[in-house]
């Protein structure tokens, strides 16, 4: 089989014979990756802190960046995107993988990319000016930045929406779906890693369902303390050799393909989604879910005070008369809440601009 011999190079002297074989390895996380020394023959170099802030640092080789892109191309033209469209690119360019990885896909096929993307110089009301002049067609974003413009846009001028938004980055709560929908515009769900990116494409019509691509990848279903989490390998990484590296993301949906690995599969959260509140098990996703539906800026805050948890809601002040319909959706909570509404909101986010809405201020 091509994937045996492809781990059969990755793994050198430790021959693996069968799929079976391989199951035996050791499954790699963050800890391990971190701990990699810098290989001597990479080509890039891109940093990840997904929603931990801490910094680690991922190694491509040619081979894998080459391998990236083309799943890249290939999940744009899976989305329904071609040289007929002009996309407006707003993911985070720098020193992480999605806006040049986007941009890279699309300039190949020939289809015209606007890189406006965090964290470069361009604030919101200059990219604002911009969907207004040149009317994009297809938005790249992650999916709360997305949001917040295209209901700014829907105010201003909804007849130059855009048809479809591809979203990345962030866990497309059912929320942001439920908000999409009202406004008219189709949204498309690619799910990577900067570990491993481009992993897949949502089945149109249904976001939260992703359509693996099995090119230079093998994606697994492994059972974890019950659970059916994500395992990816990246065959084609020899820099950072990423044997079956656990994501930490739960699985439901599941299809298998012949040789093991998964076809297509749905995330329902993470390992360390479920956190103790006064001794009960509580979602941090819930959470978030249930206050996205009311505004991407808030910040949810758990304390202690006299020995008992509590959790601080700060939410703009646009919500204060909303306040009680909040609280009797937040009844799954039985930690007592305080509520702070203010005017300006700061999000704290992670080094790659993901937004930290939970913070656990607990010792």
């Amino acid at each position: 089989m091509k994937i045996i011999k492809k781990m059969n190079d990755l793994v050198g002297e430790d021959k693996i014979k069968s799929i079976e074989d391989w199951k035996k390895i050791k499954i790699s996380t963050k800890k391990d990756l971190s701990a990699f020394i810098v290989p001597k023959n990479f080509l890039e170099l891109r940093i990840t802190s997904g929603s931990t802030g801490k910094a680690l640092y991922v190694f491509y080789s040619n081979k894998a960046v080459e391998g990236f892109i083309n799943r890249t191309r290939k999940s744009i033209k899976l989305s329904g995107v071609s040289n007929k469209d002009i996309v407006l690119n707003l993911f985070a360019y720098g020193n992480y993988v999605p806006g040049s990885m986007y941009e890279r896909a699309c300039l190949l096929d020939g289809i015209s990319i606007l890189p406006l993307g965090a964290p470069n110089t361009y604030p919101k009301e200059k990219i604002m000016e911009v969907i207004l002049k040149v009317k994009p067609t297809v938005w790249f974003s992650v999916p709360s930045y997305a949001l917040g413009l295209l209901e700014v846009l829907n105010k201003i001028n909804p007849k130059i929406m855009p048809k479809k938004v591809l979203v990345a980055g962030e866990m497309l709560l059912d929320s942001y779906i439920s908000r999409f929908k009202d406004l008219g515009v189709e949204v498309v769900n690619h799910f990577g890693l900067t570990e491993c990116p481009a992993l897949g494409v949502s089945k149109k019509g249904d976001p939260k369902l992703i359509k693996v691509i099995n090119e230079g990848i093998y994606v697994e279903a492994v059972e974890i303390n019950k659970n059916l989490e994500l395992a990816i390998t990246d065959l084609n990484n020899s820099s950072t050799k990423i044997i079956r590296y656990n994501t930490k993301d739960v699985l439901e949906k599941v299809k298998y393909n012949d040789d093991g690995s998964i076809s297509e599969f749905s995330v329902t959260g993470r390992d360390d989604d479920l956190i103790k509140l006064q001794g009960m098990l509580t979602s941090k996703t819930k959470i978030e879910d249930t206050l996205s539906k009311y505004t991407n800026e808030f910040i949810v805050n758990f304390k202690t005070k006299e020995n008992r948890d509590y959790v601080e809601f700060i939410l703009p002040s646009e919500f204060k008369d909303k306040e009680k319909d909040i609280i009797k959706e937040l009844s799954f909570i039985f930690a007592k809440k305080e509520f702070i509404f203010q005017n300006k909101i700061e999000v704290p986010k992670t080094s790659s601009h993901k937004l930290r809405h939970i913070v656990d201020l607990r010792k």
